[in-house]
């Protein structure tokens, strides 16, 4: 029994040293991507502030659309992961009260939204939303 009893302690300080480990892993992994969330924020700031020439803390499509013919611009855009081909539609995005003016804060939820490829709970939304105006469609031709 001793052999084993020896065994079963090795094998729980494995276990002990193994959970230490994976935490550390999680703990770092989560300040890397907290780090790499500012930076972004930083950085899509730091394009806002560029492309407000009036310094009225928001963005016309005019200004938008001028900043975007900048090569550089455009290929930080696309380091920041946003297709910029479609400068009106993308602003159209980005201005979600329609006041055909960008806030910063529109701008920053519409970078981090616009960000990267559709994932799949971008598509489950867009399914759910289109389901729900489907019904009421069908509610109302009734």
């Amino acid at each position: 029994f001793i052999p084993l009893g020896v065994l079963n302690v090795v094998v729980g300080t494995f276990v002990a040293t193994a959970a230490e480990i994976a935490s550390k892993d999680r703990d770092s992994l989560v300040s890397y991507e907290l780090m790499r969330m500012n930076d972004y924020h930083s950085r899509i700031k730091t394009f806002f502030h560029e492309a407000d020439t009036d310094s009225s803390g928001t963005l016309s499509l005019e200004e938008f659309t001028n900043h975007l013919e900048n090569r550089k611009v455009k290929a930080y855009f696309q380091a920041l992961e946003i297709d910029v081909v479609h400068a009106y539609e993308l602003f159209e995005l980005l201005d979600v009260d329609r006041t055909n003016q960008v806030t910063i804060d529109e701008f920053i939820d519409g970078c981090l939204r616009l960000k990267g490829h559709a994932r799949s709970i971008d598509m489950n939304m867009l399914m759910l939303m289109n389901r729900k105006v489907y019904d009421k469609m069908q509610r109302i031709t009734r």
